[in-house]
């Protein structure tokens, strides 16, 4: 099936600059030091910059300053006026910042189901192998990816959804992760040919969660880039994203040059009690062994861990407003509540 025009997209293809320690900022006498610098901000800024792939030049394009400029704030040796340099990153990443990737989650604990979907990251990281990760929903898929790309920046996470499906879609959103695509790249099949370029040889992980959503032709040009570039690729979604893979009727034959490459998948997801108990202890300690006994069997309903946390926060909010003491009879309203809500 031929792959249909995209929009332009411009990435800029610049080469990496390394650091001129000599190529400083004129000399400010009334400027902040780097002992004054936002380290939040900073961190946030290097962690956008390491998976956008942008060079120094590139970025310096986009705040409207110079490059050395630029590469002095990375490596804390600025010497203009620093709160307003700060100002133009804040801005710049409000603009730019993947929000899914940079919104630290409440708490992030290593569930029996995290770690059976890290297996499969890991295996496909270090082998540029082909894996699948599904689950039903609030199982700590997306979570678990969050961490994973936190824990391993060189990741290439993006999301599909029902309006971002398309190879076209796909693609682009890939593009913006790797960063550094020719100038100019005006159909999907250029695109691709670039990714594919920007690729090679990097030993990347890609992980494309929510790919249940995804139509076949995208699921195509991923398996192209795994091939061409020999990244790694991981596939996480709802259970129905298998079972399409492997299925044997109407259309799904089609579906067999992406099955044949899957080499791991974890499609058991289970919640343990010490998993229900270990998210509680963190967003709520002191519960109860009758409090958790409730709520690790609400998670073994529908919403999983995400049900366990919808209570609790409930849970929690009752008990402020109404002064209601924390408890087993306090979890029951909220159920209640939610139920009605």
């Amino acid at each position: 099936m031929p792959i249909q025009e995209a929009e332009k997209v411009d990435l800029n293809e610049i080469k990496p600059e390394a650091p001129s320690p000599s190529a400083k900022a004129p000399e400010d006498k009334s400027a902040k030091r780097h002992d004054t610098y936002d380290d939040g901000l900073h961190e946030r800024f290097i962690l956008w910059k390491d998976q956008a792939g942008h060079t120094y030049s590139h970025i310096a394009r986009m705040i409207n300053r110079s490059t050395a400029a630029v590469s002095n704030y990375v490596n804390k040796v600025f010497a203009g006026d620093l709160a307003v340099f700060e100002k133009d990153i804040a801005n710049l990443l409000r603009r730019e910042e993947e929000l899914e990737f940079t919104a630290m989650p409440r708490t992030f604990c290593k569930t029996l189901a995290s770690r059976l979907i890290w297996e499969v990251f890991q295996f496909c990281d270090e082998n540029c192998d082909m894996g699948v990760a599904v689950g039903p929903a609030g199982s700590g898929k997306t979570i678990t990816c969050n961490e994973y790309k936190r824990a391993n920046r060189n990741t290439v996470f993006v999301t599909a959804d029902i309006a971002t499906r398309s190879v076209g879609s796909v693609l682009r959103m890939i593009a913006k992760r790797v960063g550094g695509t020719p100038h100019g790249v005006g159909s999907n099949s250029a695109l691709l040919h670039a990714i594919i370029e920007k690729l090679k040889q990097s030993n990347r992980l890609i992980i494309i969660d929510e790919a249940h959503f995804l139509t076949w032709e995208a699921f195509e040009v991923i398996r192209k880039i795994h091939d061409c570039a020999g990244v790694g690729v991981v596939y996480v979604g709802m259970e129905r994203l298998y079972d399409q893979m492997k299925g044997t009727s109407g259309r799904n034959f089609l579906f067999e040059q992406i099955y044949s490459r899957i080499s791991i998948k974890r499609d058991d997801l289970p919640v343990e009690r010490e998993d229900v108990k270990a998210l509680a202890d963190s967003l709520r300690p002191g519960l109860d062994k009758q409090c958790i006994d409730f709520l690790h069997t609400k998670a073994q309903g529908r919403g999983k861990f995400r049900t366990v946390v919808k209570l609790l926060q409930v849970a929690g909010s009752m008990e402020r407003d109404y002064g209601q003491a924390m408890g087993l009879e306090l979890l029951r309203s909220a159920e209640t509540f939610l139920l009605k809500g």
